[in-house]
Formats: C-alpha cells, structure tokens, sequence
C-alpha cells in the first residue's frame, strides 16, 4: 500500500494557519503580535471563514434542546451579518490609512481572533445565564463581546498601521457603531431550532389530525347516522333528539351528548330517533361532526321522519359562546365556522320542525332566546345574555347547567319546563359557593308548546321508560362523583 506523499504546499498551508490562529488567540488576550505572523492569501481567509462558521454550526447545535431542526435560512442570516462585519472593516482600514496590504493583514487577523473570541463569549454567555436568563443579560452579552473585538481591531491598528490612538478609536467606534445597528435592525435567524411538533402532537391530538380524510369520510358517517333514524308512529307523539356538541379541544362536550343521548334513550322513548353530532378527536368514527352543514342536514332528515304537526324535536348544543352571541363550532385544524341564533333559526324554519325544545348550553347563551322565540318553542339556556356560564375546560366531565338540569332536575322532575327551576336554584348554589357571578339561566315557554309537551309525557311508550327507569338503580352526584342513590332519592 502506497501512501501518498504530503507535499510542501499542504505542509505550508497548515504552517500559515497554524500561525494566524495563534496570532488571534494573543489578540484576543491583549497580546502584541507581528505583522509578519499574519498570513495573507485567499485559500487562508476561505479556511478561517469555514472553521469560523463550522464553530458557528456546532456552537448554534449545542445551544438549542432536541429535537434538533437545521435553519437553512440561518445560513443567509450567518453571510449577511459577515458581510457586513467585511465592509466595515474595510471602511475602518480606510479610516486609518491602510493600504490593501495591511487591510488583508487586518481582515486575517480578526477572523483569527474571532475564533477564540467565540468560544470564550460562549463561557460567558454559560456565566451571564446562570446569573439572570432575560432579554438584558443576552444584550449584556452581545455588548461585551463587541467591546472586545473593538479592543482587538485597535490592537491591529495600532500595531499594523501604526495609527495614533485617538483616531484608532475613534475608528474601532465606527466599526462598533455599525455592528451595532446591524444587530438591531437584522432579524435574528438562527442556525439550528427546536421542533416542537412532535412534543405538541403528544399533548394535541387534535394537530394529528388529517383534514382531507375527515372531510371525505363526512358524507358516509352522515349518511350512516341519518338512516338509522325511525320514522314516526302514526298516532303517537314522539320525541326526537339530536345532540350537538361543538368544542372539539375538550372532552366535557362531548360527554354531555352521549349522557344526553343516553339518558333520553332510556327515559323519553327516544331509541332510534336520536342523533349526536359531535366535535372531538376519539369520536371521529363515531360521529358526524358537529358544524353547520350536518346541523342543517340533521334537522332535515328528522324532519322527513318526523309528523312535523305533532311530533317534538329535542335540540341540545353543548360548547363555549362569545358574548357577542356565537355558538362555538372548533375541532383543532378544521376551519369550522360559529353558528349564531338568526342561522340556527333560519335552519329550523327551512326543515320545517313546528314543535321544537331548545336547549343551548354555553356562555352568554341567552342572546339566542329573542331570535328563536316563537309559540311552539320552549327555550332554555345555561346563561344569560350577559353572563358567562361555568363547568367547562379541560378537566371538567360535566358543566355546572349540564349536571343541573340532566343529572339532577330531570332526574328528579323529568318534564321539560318544571325542571327548569330546581336546576337554575341548583347551578346558583354552587356558583355562590365557588364565588363565581350567577350565570343566571333563563327560559322561554311558547304560549302553544306546554300543551304538545303534556300530550307528549301522556303517550304510553313514554310512560312505560319513567315507569322502567324508576326500577332501575337512579345514578345522583356527591362531592363531584357519581354514587348509586338510595332507594329513597330515586326518581
């Protein structure tokens, strides 16, 4: 094996650098260095450029948490503020009359300082941060460092052109001047950047979310859930539920439907004629989603279903609220759209729905009370106009009005309009005990619905899911958890 022989100019390429980087170490540390040891040629300044910035890449690397993301833009930001550091020390070489020869010796000579000057501000920078990590001590930092290269660049002047020293510093203080306004005026890029992506996928399933599948999947899920819908029985009054829970980032909204959806299965005859449209992650299978479109669809497929001179529809929505009155529709990257009172009446009208229980359950939800008022509506909500209602986050199972009126009213007094007031008494109880302002929940009654609501309790299939449920173990609430009531407490 033959081994190539190292040629004299490769053995004074490493001389020359040797030589320069040991010239920027004693500059760095105030030493008095001869011109004669600062190598001037285009294949040293391209090899101090590249192990500038390769201490550059490994300094930025150490510096940011994995996992690690490579900037490309940093790059342009790393070559722009070094051509501005190139420029300026032209025009201070300039300043203090270097001819070409001496400005290459001075350009060579703070490359070769810059090197050690960067591994020892990075130690400093370790010390600041121990000491207060904030905005000041990184500015602390940048202004400590520039003070030392401009000590530097004056060493150079002085000891390389021989300027006097009032016109050397004043000099090194355009060079500072100028360094300066370029770290305040370009955007910082760095080289290397955190990805949080994955870390906030973990905590989000929401972000994991793929778009495009759960819009195509849309129309079948919907197709399925309407055609499982009953029709009417001719003669009877039946009941018709859909559930809508609209805030997809928490679970407490879709546990109110399924609860609802559940308990009106069992106790309002409502098995078959019920239909959830639900915003969250573990229920995209299970659900349509719960936006404005499938709003619109659902009600027009009860309706089909439905006797509309007869029949009752339940309509519960469940989710935040604004307190300009709009009914929070969110599910993480779908771009959902609010729904308000006149576009929640609209769709009621155009399906045709004559018999209709409103219950809307968010904040300031007694702004959609006026615009959906009329004879054969009964309408309850959680809040009033002005007020914000309580319950809901991401720890939350249940909302305040929620446990009220479901858990605990229509447990106890299971018509629609009676149950109203234990659970209003129920929810501003608890508010005071918490020390929240009262929601104050707020109902309207329909001159007509009262009289369709008592023919509807009167039917026997309704009758015989009271009777039913009444031999059935009751679940009521103590100290936030759900106990079997005593035989006593049952409804």
């Amino acid at each position: 094996m033959n081994d190539r022989p190292v040629t004299r100019p490769q053995l004074q390429w490493l001389d020359d650098l040797g030589s320069n980087l040991a010239a920027g170490l004693k500059l760095v540390f105030w030493r008095r260095v001869r011109s004669d040891s600062l190598k001037v040629s285009p294949g040293q300044l391209l090899s101090l450029a590249l192990l500038l910035f390769a201490l550059e890449f490994v300094i930025a690397f150490a510096q940011v948490d994995p996992p690690r993301m490579f900037n490309l833009y940093g790059v342009d930001y790393l070559a722009a503020g070094y051509l501005v550091e190139l420029l300026l020390v032209l025009v201070v070489a300039r300043l203090a009359g270097a001819d070409s020869a001496r400005f290459g010796k001075i350009l060579v000579g703070m490359i070769s300082a810059f090197l050690p000057l960067l591994v020892s501000a990075q130690v400093l920078l370790w010390v600041i941060m121990q000491w207060q990590a904030s905005a000041l001590s990184f500015w602390l930092y940048y202004g400590l460092m520039l003070t030392w290269q401009l000590f530097v660049l004056l060493r150079l002047l002085r000891g390389l052109v021989g300027v006097r020293l009032r016109r050397g510093i004043l000099a090194t203080l355009v060079y500072g001047g100028g360094t300066f306004a370029a770290l305040w005026l370009m955007p910082r890029i760095d080289l290397w950047y955190t990805d949080y992506r994955p870390m906030e996928q973990a905590a989000n399933p929401l972000s994991r979310l793929d778009v495009e599948e759960i819009y195509y999947a849309q129309p079948q899920l919907l197709d399925e859930s309407l055609a499982e819908l009953a029709p009417q029985r001719p003669g009877v009054v039946d009941l018709y539920l859909l559930a809508f829970g609209g805030y997809g980032p928490e679970d407490v909204f879709l546990n109110e439907v399924e609860y609802v959806r559940d308990q009106f299965d069992r106790r309002y005859a409502t098995e078959g004629r019920s239909l959830i449209l639900a915003n969250n992650p573990a229920s995209l299978d299970l659900y349509p989603l719960a936006n404005g479109h499938n709003l619109r669809a659902g009600l027009d497929a009860i309706a089909r279903r439905m006797d509309r001179d007869e029949d009752v529809l339940f309509l519960f929505m469940t989710s935040h609220g604004s307190s300009d009155h709009r009914f929070s529709v969110e599910m993480g990257p779908l771009q959902l759209d609010d729904l308000t009172a006149p576009e929640l009446r609209r769709a009621l009208d155009d399906a045709g729905i004559r018999w209709r229980v409103i219950l809307i359950s968010s904040c300031y939800s007694g702004g959609f009370i006026e615009p959906l008022q009329t004879p054969e509506t009964l309408i309850i909500t959680a809040a009033a106009a002005d007020r914000t209602s309580f319950g809901c986050g991401a720890q939350s199972d249940f909302t305040y009005f929620g446990t009220a009126y479901f858990k605990q009213a229509l447990m106890q007094e299971p018509r629609f309009i009676e149950a109203f007031e234990p659970a209003r008494e129920w929810v501003t109880e608890r508010e005071l005990q918490d020390e929240f302002t009262p929601s104050n929940p707020q109902r309207f009654v329909g001159e007509r619905i009262a009289d369709r609501l008592d023919r509807l309790y009167a039917e026997p299939s309704m009758q015989s899911a009271w009777a039913e449920t009444l031999r059935q173990p009751a679940l009521c609430e103590a100290d936030e958890e759900e106990v079997l009531c005593d035989d006593d407490d049952a409804p």
